[in-house]
């Protein structure tokens, strides 16, 4: 298969792995991961199989926790033996008790839960659930008093937009204009509107509220995301629409009441060129209301505070603008808007009551990072995670200046005592990029460590510290942790997003390069003793850093990666992308997406590190075949002798966790094995590789 992009012949000789229901794919796809698996089965000196532990680590994000007046909340865990995702209740005296899990489809596919939002009342929650990481959502309601699904499925919901009514009976919801959610077209995104639905009624009368059918609202681009959001204490909804995964957003104004009249009277505030956007921080909110204002964020160099008056908008109040700080979110509350801001690689927690003169810094019993619960404007103060390099996450509530710890469930210990460095590297250009380094306390410097290096850089995402059971093995292991928070992310603001988009994308693995590069040179691994790993976008960036320096990595593991770019428009989930990466359609665009595509990066005759790709067969956002077509390259193409492996979940989607526990314990154990392989020689001796 040969096609001609803008006059250019490009050679794609395995489009064929991107038909996943021909039944040699799938066959190709089970030979590979049963090969992966024989190949990284740990053995003892003996020949005996040796079993690697993985603990079930009950890690409860930030963004899957929503406080409820009178001190409870509902929230997202894989707890005890939970075979998924389940929903939890906690009462106002802490105790935790289940409320829902979903079981498998009568034909054996694993049912989870995507997202939820619970009503006002705490009673009702909107509960978003998909079969085999798919992604292809419907929605339901729950009961929290009877445990019981009391309406739905709703079908075609892919995004966490949904916003209730004050009385808990009527929520707003954005669907896709196909009923049918299962279509895989490139098309699937586009003609999306935002709906009012009634629990008990049937969702195929529900009324277009907000979007291209409403004619107040119609001049909304056909490819745009519209949401609706309900200010119950203003009487107000916003309507926002943004391009995609760009963060810049329009914005309406309707009176609350009128969503329910057949013409919605919108009143544009500003369209997507004005600068204000939704952050990419847990917890933000992209539109708050306090006094007859609303507080934005302004995205222009490394971010900025606005207020509006509703009233009569003009020129904009700004509230906070720092020049040494980077703004990452905005959290309402009942006692003002709390301020997330970001110097260098600390972050600080600010407090704003609008009519008062300046800003207050809210004082932390930590030093680092951390993430912000989503806000309640009934509730005072902001619950937020801390997170850091070397002690696992634990919960505070702040409150009047003060901030309690808060156990949600029981955090254990440590186990292991660590050392984490920050430092500023020079990249190819001269620009200084963050490098967090974390490695076991005691490391004798004269001796390099075997070391696992990873990043993301992209859509303005900000690689916060982590310390959990996934990487507790590694350090056990004697494996050194660090990341390159390379441009393209969201580390210092969206300048830092900005500097590696499009046309500049090449920076994102330059500065992934360099870091390597930097780690090397001051004796922390070698080349033979390090392992690159990326995820989603984040596999764009290591795939390429591959491609450009084969001889700087002694692995690479590839999870979901976004490595066949070339070919993403013609996926359900290319369109959306556009606003990042940029589109074929256009000559400049398709140059730029071919230089970031690893894929056509592979050449003939090189010797290629080991590699592994993990992948679930249903990924939505990045299609199975971008690992597959890659790999199957990549055999054919490397001289090293070194594997190129495949780690696939038939039942899983974009994420890891995206399956059962069974599955999910099973993916990251080869992953560890991987790395053992790789950087400790643990291994079994290996045959030929499989093709």
């Amino acid at each position: 298969m040969v096609d001609i992009v803008h006059g250019r012949a490009i050679a794609d000789p395995y489009r064929w792995l991107e038909q996943l229901d021909d039944p040699a794919v799938e066959s190709w796809a089970r030979a590979q991961s049963a090969y992966t698996r024989a190949i990284l089965r740990p053995t003892t000196a003996s020949g005996a199989v040796a079993v690697l532990p993985l603990a079930r680590e009950v890690t409860i994000e930030a963004s899957r926790f929503r406080r409820l007046p009178a001190g409870k909340a509902v929230f997202l865990a894989r707890m005890a033996d939970d075979p998924v995702d389940a929903l939890y209740m906690r009462d106002a005296k802490g105790t935790v008790a289940l409320a829902f899990a979903p079981a498998p489809t009568p034909d054996g596919k694993v049912r989870t839960i995507a997202f939820f939002e619970p009503a006002p009342n705490g009673r009702h929650v909107a509960l978003a659930i998909g079969e085999n990481g798919s992604e292809n959502n419907a929605l339901h309601v729950l009961d929290l008093e009877t445990g019981q699904l009391i309406d739905g499925p709703i079908p075609g919901v892919r995004f966490k937009a949904i916003s209730w009514w004050p009385d808990s009976r009527r929520f707003v919801y954005p669907r896709l204009k196909d009923s049918d959610p299962g279509q895989a077209d490139a098309a699937l995104y586009a003609g999306q509107q935002v709906y009012a639905h009634v629990i008990g009624t049937d969702w195929r009368t529900d009324p277009v509220v907000f979007g291209r059918a409403m004619p107040t609202s119609a001049d909304i681009g056909e490819g745009d995301f519209p949401v609706v959001d309900i200010d119950a204490g203003a009487g107000l909804a916003f309507g926002r629409y943004s391009a995609g995964v760009a963060q810049e957003f329009g914005l309406y104004v309707a009176p609350l009441e009128s969503l329910g009249q057949p013409q919605v009277p919108w009143r544009r505030l500003f369209g997507a060129d004005a600068g204000y956007g939704a952050p990419r921080a847990t917890g933000s909110a992209p539109v708050a209301v306090s006094h007859g204002r609303i507080y934005l964020t302004h995205l222009a160099g490394k971010g900025a505070i606005h207020s509006i008056d509703l009233a009569s908008p003009g020129q904009p109040v700004v509230q906070f603008a720092d020049p040494d700080s980077a703004v990452l979110g905005l959290v309402p509350a009942a006692d003002g808007l709390y301020l997330q801001v970001q110097e260098g690689m600390h972050q600080r927690l600010l407090r704003l009551v609008p009519g008062d003169h300046g800003l207050s810094t809210v004082r932390l019993p930590f030093d680092g990072q951390f993430d912000l619960v989503v806000g309640d404007v009934r509730i005072d103060g902001v619950l937020l995670r801390d997170r850091r390099w070397t002690a696992r996450s634990r919960y505070w509530a702040v409150r009047d200046s003060m901030v309690l710890e808060v156990a949600i469930v029981p955090v254990p210990p440590d186990g292991i005592e660590l050392t984490a460095e920050e430092v500023d590297i020079p990249s190819a250009d001269g620009m200084r990029v963050p490098l967090s380094i974390v490695y076991q306390r005691g490391w004798n410097r004269a001796q390099p460590l075997p070391f696992l290096l990873t990043g993301y850089a992209a859509y303005g995402i900000n690689m916060r510290p982590v310390f959990n059971d996934n990487l507790l093995p590694i350090y056990r292991d004697g494996i050194g942790y660090a990341v390159c928070h390379a441009r393209g992310g969201g580390e210092l603001g969206e300048q830092w997003h900005r500097a590696a988009m499009k046309v500049t994308k090449h920076l994102s693995w330059e500065d992934f390069i360099a870091c390597a590069q930097w780690l090397v040179a001051n004796e922390y691994t070698r080349t033979d003793r390090l392992v690159a790993e990326g995820a989603s976008a984040g596999g764009m960036l290591v795939g390429r850093a591959m491609t450009e320096r084969p001889d700087l990595f002694a692995g690479v593991h590839l999870a979901f990666g976004g490595l066949n770019p070339m070919r993403a428009e013609s996926h359900a989930n290319g369109a959306p992308n556009i606003a990042e990466f940029g589109s074929i359609n256009h000559p400049d665009e398709a140059r730029w997406i071919y230089d970031m595509d690893t894929y056509h990066h592979v050449q003939q005759g090189v010797a290629y590190p080991a590699v592994l790709f993990t992948h679930g067969w249903n990924d939505a956002r990045t299609p199975f075949w971008m690992s597959a077509k890659t790999a199957a390259r990549l055999q054919a193409a490397s001289t090293s002798g070194k594997p190129v492996l495949m780690n696939i979940d038939f039942k899983g989607g974009h994420q890891i966790t995206s399956g059962t526990q069974s599955s999910v314990l099973d993916t990251k154990a080869v992953i560890r094995a991987f790395f053992r392989r790789v950087l400790l020689g643990t291994h079994q001796k290996a045959g030929a590789q499989g093709q």
